[in-house]
């Protein structure tokens, strides 16, 4: 419990430091862009543009816009109409008026006459002469306003109906009543009404009327005094209705849209010597660009690379990945995004101090990417694929850039894996680097910008070709750095050319056959259990190194001489034979084989039991203690070392087995389950993680192995000499 907790502090020391270094080193190589201290009205020091397209809104303006939209908006009125009914009654008043001026009644009193309540009050009653009526009329508040001229028309059309039975009065009334029922109807306010009395009054309304009556009255006399009529009676009769007239000013507001600038990338912002305005400003901010409360680049690139450390810290713990458990390949992992983010932002910085803004394209990302497919895994490519675009959009945003990050470190993983070798990683190197022209046009397409093609995919060529043959000359290094070992480096290792083989080939040549032999076995065994069969074979090939420092006193380099065993002692014999597990120790290190291959040297024998010469001693000695005949290794660790020791084992108990009888199919079943039981029963399996399902299926492996290489063969008939 102890140690998991000293695994997850070491691994979130070494987030937070490589967090921090990203961030430190990306902004004190390449320093964020200009900040300047402005504010609106100022005079702008030096020219501005814009080192990627931006959209800002124009606040100023679009308030504008909704002020005059808002404006527009003319107020929501509704009628009411009982002030219509109320117009129509007084110009009937009015002409009614107009007739009851045609007479007027006296009350006759006298001072003898006693009045009751039944008693009928005597009225006299007189005609009114024209001018009579014209003045009674001018008298009444009905008529106030009205002129002369129009009670005149009124008066003379009631008397020539009073003489004639004529109804000339009641339609002119009707007409008016009409007229004015119309126009009340349309709605008045109070800004409009006298507006609408003057027009009325100024172009009085055509009249539906009898000819007859334009006969007795001009036409124009008539239409004048309707319009008199219409217009002393006329009041407002509409009611503002401000709830609804706000909201709907405010849906107006609502749909007015922003007034957007647009910066393209490069776009001047602002001209030197010129003054600010607040959109100038405001573009300036948006870029970081000023200082004080602003946001600048540096400052804003904190929570991204913060987020970006954090995430891998929990996905590689989350997935319980190799990585995670390898406290070198961790750090070689973290050393990848550091290099990336410097990749990226100086990039991004110099592009844009340069000028030259198509250099992105040249991004020499791809570097990260082959030394994570070579030397990490899959995963590893895929969180640094990630990490690189996150690091570009901290860099600067540059939408080109963050897709050339998130693409290119990936790219080498569709073209190369961890199991490759040299040779085909050369090959591989060639593909990757003339893909990067053929995505950076991609981009290029994508983003409309104005450079030149030619441009685009020199540049890329260039920065790929760079970025791989540097990738391919550093991984050697990289890995001895990093002490990390991977199917790359086994690859190298099993390389029959490898000064550590020729040695053994020269100094030791039954040894290196035998090696050989191993080799083959184990790498077919590792392959059907999914163990790695690369690292095997290299075991194989190095297990048995340490031979080459007395190569005679073993059996398979004894070949015409007389075995040296004969005239030592078992003991001595067992100690020389012990020793080769630590001389190979010493040759490996020599060589500078990884230690993970060199474990297989010390691991193939396990400490197991020298079983020739303990038997051997046991004859004259049965009281022989086991742990004195025991080699001097350590038991099998891993699935690679556990084959190894078998595949050794099988291969010395077949050549000495079958060198003096032929094998079939039975004897090599029989002689691969004695080994696998000798070792089982002796506790050799202790510590091996290898299951019983392993065993069976390796123990296949090496009858097919085995069968092959023991198949029977045609015995020739002698030569003979023809005459």
């Amino acid at each position: 419990m102890i140690s998991n907790y000293l695994l997850h502090a070491r691994k979130l020391i070494y987030v937070i430091i490589f967090g921090a270094l990203v961030w430190f080193i990306s902004f004190t190589i390449f320093p964020e862009n200009q900040i300047i201290k402005i504010s609106v009205g100022d005079i702008s020091p030096v020219s501005f543009t814009a080192p990627n397209y931006i959209e800002v809104i124009d606040e100023e303006q679009t308030a504008l816009n909704k002020a005059l939209a808002v404006e527009s908006v003319n107020p929501i009125y509704s009628i009411d109409t009982t002030i219509n009914d109320a117009v129509i009654n007084g110009v009937k008043d009015m002409f009614l008026a107009v007739i009851e001026a045609r007479i007027s009644e006296t009350l006759i009193v006298n001072d003898s006459d006693i009045v009751t309540e039944n008693t009928e009050p005597e009225v006299e009653i007189k005609n009114l002469t024209k001018l009579e009526q014209i003045e009674k009329i001018t008298e009444s508040l009905l008529f106030s306003t009205i002129s002369t001229s129009t009670i005149e028309v009124l008066v003379e059309i009631s008397n020539y109906d009073l003489n004639n039975k004529s109804n000339y009065l009641a339609q002119l009334e009707l007409e008016a009543k009409s007229q004015a029922n119309d126009i009340l109807n349309n709605g008045i306010n109070n800004e409009n009404l006298n507006g609408l009395r003057q027009s009325i009054v100024s172009n009085p309304p055509y009249l539906d009327l009898t000819s007859d009556l334009f006969l007795l009255i001009p036409e124009n006399r008539l239409r004048s005094t309707v319009s008199e009529i219409i217009a002393e009676n006329l009041v407002s009769n509409q009611k503002l209705e401000e709830d609804l007239w706000n909201n709907q000013k405010q849906q107006i507001s609502d749909s007015v849209e922003p007034v957007v600038i647009k910066f393209f990338e490069n776009d001047l912002i602002i001209q030197e010597g010129t003054i600010v305005n607040q959109i100038q400003y405001n573009t300036l901010d948006s870029f970081g660009y000023l200082s004080g409360e602003s946001r600048t680049i540096q400052t804003a690139a904190l929570p991204i690379i913060f987020s970006i450390f954090l995430l891998i810290y929990f996905l590689f713990w989350r997935f319980n990945d190799s990585i995670w458990n390898n406290d070198k390949e961790f750090l070689l992992l973290l050393t990848l995004i550091l290099i990336a983010s410097v990749f990226l932002r100086g990039t991004s910085y110099f592009s844009q101090t340069l000028e030259l803004d198509y250099l992105k394209y040249g991004v020499p990302i791809s570097f990260v990417g082959v030394v994570s497919a070579t030397l990490l895994n899959l995963r590893a490519s895929l969180v640094l694929s990630l990490s690189s675009a996150l690091l570009a959009l901290a860099g600067g945003g540059n939408i080109g850039l963050l897709a050339l990050g998130g693409i290119l470190s990936i790219l080498p993983s569709v073209f190369i894996s961890e199991d490759i070798d040299r040779r085909l990683l050369r090959e591989r190197i060639i593909y990757i680097s003339l893909t990067q022209p053929v995505i950076s046009f991609g981009i290029y397409f994508f983003l409309r910008e104005d450079f030149s093609l030619f441009e685009v995919l020199i540049t890329g060529l260039i920065g790929g070709l760079v970025a791989n043959l540097a990738a391919f000359s550093l991984i050697t290094y990289i890995e001895a750095v990093f002490k990390i070992t991977t199917n790359f480096r086994l690859s190298e290792l099993a390389d029959r050319n490898h000064p550590g083989l020729r040695y053994l080939e020269e100094k030791a040549l039954g040894t290196f056959n035998h090696s050989l032999v191993v080799g083959t076995l184990a790498d077919r065994a590792s392959n059907v259990i999914n163990a790695n069969a690369q690292l095997a074979r290299a075991m194989a090939y190095f297990h048995d190194l340490g031979k080459t420092e007395n190569p005679t006193m073993f059996i398979e380099n004894q070949f015409g001489s007389t075995n040296p065993h004969d005239t030592l002692s078992t003991h001595e014999s067992s100690n020389i034979i012990r020793a080769h597990v630590t001389d190979g120790i010493k040759l490996a290190k020599k060589f500078k084989i990884p230690e993970v291959v060199y474990n297989g040297i010390l691991e193939h024998h396990g400490d197991s039991i020298m079983r020739f010469f303990y038997e051997k001693e046991k004859i004259d000695n049965p009281d022989v203690d086991k742990s004195d005949f025991r080699h001097l290794g350590r038991k099998p660790t891993s699935k690679e070392t556990t084959i190894l020791m078998f595949a050794d084992a099988l291969e010395g108990a077949c050549r000495a087995r079958f060198l003096n009888e032929d094998a079939d199919e039975e004897k090599i079943r029989n002689v691969i389950e004695e080994i696998f039981n000798e070792k089982i029963s002796d506790g050799q399996l202790e510590n091996s993680p290898i299951t019983f399902s392993d065993i069976d299926k390796i123990k296949q492996s090496f009858q097919k192995s085995l069968e092959g290489l023991y198949h029977q063969r045609v015995m020739y008939p002698d030569i003979s000499e023809e005459e």
